[in-house]
């Protein structure tokens, strides 16, 4: 595996919205995605993170809120969470005046 993440490309993605974070990697013809790691932050109480491969949610967490009183999540994958070959991944954050979504890995 080592020879084969020598040769991986990294990729990361980010956005910023008032009611809904979508930060998405768009799938690659014969490439497997790989997510390290994820974060998110919203202005609303109880707002959801939920990582998406394609329109298929395959991991899901309520943000905890801060002291400070910002919900807030981030989350390192100690096992990557793998895509299909050539699928998109996506990771959305809900809120309602400010929301801020995050993704980050590589695809081989």
């Amino acid at each position: 595996m080592l020879n084969k993440l020598q040769h991986a490309t990294p990729v990361s993605a980010t956005d910023t919205h008032a009611t809904s974070a979508v930060a998405t990697i768009s799938g690659i013809p014969a490439a497997t995605m790989y997510v390290t790691d994820i974060s998110g932050s919203s202005d609303k109480a109880g707002s959801i993170l939920t990582v998406k491969q394609g329109s298929t949610t395959i991991w899901e967490v309520q943000l905890a809120s801060t002291v400070a009183g910002i919900n807030a999540f981030s989350h390192t994958f100690a096992s990557p969470l793998v895509s299909a070959l050539g699928a998109s991944i996506s990771v959305t954050v809900d809120g309602t005046a400010v929301c801020k979504s995050n993704l980050a890995g590589f695809y081989l």
